[in-house]
């Protein structure tokens, strides 16, 4: 019996994987394997720091050298790789969106890339917040206590700070600001101020952040905020006690609860002691030692505009939220999708959409998308982008009904979805873009600049919005359910309820021109008059 538990143990361990994220300060790789149902194990935890950020807020471009000292860690990190033979499809290797603000970010990101022999992609700020959402499942709270109320994650990053709202387990809102560490020390360093006069610049810098704050929590009392990074976490390796948040005794817990009073002493002990004698105290790199003072002065900025006196930090970061997709085997979770489908209806609802048209236009196309899967090879990722433009395909008409499919684009391109890339945010603004008036065209600027992929991907699902679009013309749901039978030149579509139809069978004539280019079927709707 206990070889037959041994061995079903072993076959329950899944081969290593790994993720690799450069941010402003750091490269950091995980290495991690899944056991059983306990979750996610490390196996390897590598830190490295680089000047990234340093260099951008200097000259607003990386460096030569720091490029060579990145391609340098990444090498090794290759050879760590190897050792573990993990092999490229198994690595999740990105970078955070700070990087985007160097002048020669993409060229930097060919250069890691192809020194390295792994594939780099730059993650938009939205998705970052997503993967922190994702990392709470690494808690493991017996409690649950991240799972109920609102709590605010906090990460004060070297050059800008990222937030994410999440409440009763789900994302409210994620939002970023351009403040950031290294930011702080620069404009300390530019106007010639003292340390203890930190608070005050930090005080201010931090405004906009306790505004936005103030304003979208239901309940400012109850709020937890959660605070990530790696001079957060520094500062809690040096106050923590033995209990963690939970009370019980792990002095490798998840998370820790410090007081913001013991926070201000921290500070202020930092404030008077030198740089250099940090470093020699504290055995930590001088850069770290540099923004210590920034990132804790931010963080008691924030945590007093809520009136809190005691702050969480975790020791897990968003690399923690990328594993966990990685082991789920895809980015489309369904935690992913209810966030996503709860922004699409709360803008809708912003810029006062016909919910029952947007719902009814959903539902057909999804009908469509799914019947004809063998033909279109699209994805699961593609089938939520197309229920996002479907619901959200008229809301330009707030706008101006004339020229509203434009309009849409507009405010989609606009909308900030946690989770989704520019990329993706901007094919659910096109493909709703044509659920009227003309069919995808290479003069169409915003069409031309797709790739050839996702222009292909941009026609296969306009036509099917178009389609159902069409058959809910006259937006009263007038003729039902409709079920469709697919034959080799014809759709047709037949409807539950006998209700006028000439309104529907123009439209269907008009906006099927698509469908037929692409699925070489004619729509008709059966009506038996």
């Amino acid at each position: 019996m206990n070889e037959f538990k041994e061995a079903a143990g072993k076959a329950m361990t899944t081969p290593p994987i790994a993720v690799i994220d450069i941010g402003a300060t750091f490269i950091r790789m995980l290495i991690a394997e899944k056991r059983g149902v306990k979750g996610i194990t490390i196996l390897e935890k590598v830190v490295q720091s680089v000047a990234l950020g340093r260099d951008i807020v200097a000259d607003g471009r990386i460096s030569n050298a720091t490029v060579e000292q990145c391609v340098k860690i990444l090498k090794s990190f290759r050879h760590l790789l190897d050792e573990y033979r993990i092999s490229t499809g198994s690595v999740t290797a990105v970078a955070t969106a700070t990087l985007d603000q160097a002048d020669n970010s993409e060229v930097f990101l060919d250069r890691v890339s192809t020194s390295s022999h792994i594939d780099f992609r730059l993650l938009d700020q939205g998705q970052i917040g997503y993967y922190y959402h994702l990392a709470f499942r690494a808690l493991n709270d017996r409690k649950n206590k991240w799972e109920k109320g609102e709590s605010i994650v906090l990460e004060i990053g070297g050059l800008n700070c990222g937030m994410l709202c999440r409440k009763d387990g789900e994302i409210r809102f994620v939002q970023t600001y351009s403040v950031g560490s290294l930011q702080l020390r620069k404009q300390m360093e530019e106007g010639a101020f003292k340390q203890q006069q930190l608070s005050a610049l930090a005080d201010g810098r931090a405004h906009e952040i306790s505004e936005q704050l103030l304003k979208k929590l239901d309940d400012v009392k109850s709020v937890k905020l959660l605070l990530m990074g790696r001079e957060m976490r520094f500062a809690a390796a040096r106050l923590k006690s033995s209990e963690n948040a939970d009370g019980a005794h792990e002095p490798t817990a998840a998370v820790t609860c410090l007081a913001v009073s013991d926070l201000e002493a921290l500070l202020a002990q930092i404030e008077s002691t030198s740089t250099e004698e940090l470093v020699k105290q504290w055995r930590i790199s001088y850069p770290d030692a540099e923004l210590l003072a920034p990132s804790i002065s931010m963080a008691i900025s924030v945590a007093g505009s809520l009136m809190l006196k005691s702050v969480y930090v975790s020791s897990l970061s968003f690399s923690h939220g990328l594993l966990e997709e990685a082991v789920a085997g895809t980015p489309w979770t369904e935690t992913m999708r209810k966030h996503v489908l709860r922004v699409a209806r709360e803008t809708g609802e912003k810029y006062q959409y016909d919910y029952d048209h947007a719902r009814k236009v959903a539902d057909i196309s999804l009908t469509l998308f799914d019947m004809l899967q063998s033909e279109h090879e699209c994805t699961q990722r593609h089938r939520l982008i197309l229920e996002i433009s479907a619901l959200l395909h008229d809301i330009g008409v707030f706008v101006s009904v004339h020229s509203h499919h434009k309009h849409t684009m507009y405010l989609i391109r606009n909308t900030e979805f946690a989770g989704l890339s520019s990329e993706e945010i901007e094919l659910i603004a096109i493909i709703a873009r044509y659920h009227r008036k003309t069919i995808p065209k290479s003069v169409h600027p915003e069409y031309s600049a797709l790739s050839r992929e996702d222009r292909l991907v941009v026609s296969k699902l306009a036509a099917f919005l178009r389609v159902a679009d069409a058959l809910d013309r006259v937006h009263d749901q007038s003729l039902g359910e409709i079920k469709f039978e697919l034959r080799e030149d014809t759709l047709l579509c037949i409807p539950s309820r006998q209700a006028p139809t000439s309104a529907e069978q123009v439209a269907l004539s008009e906006k099927g021109d698509l469908f037929e280019m692409m699925y070489g079927r004619r729509c008709y709707l059966y009506s038996p008059e």
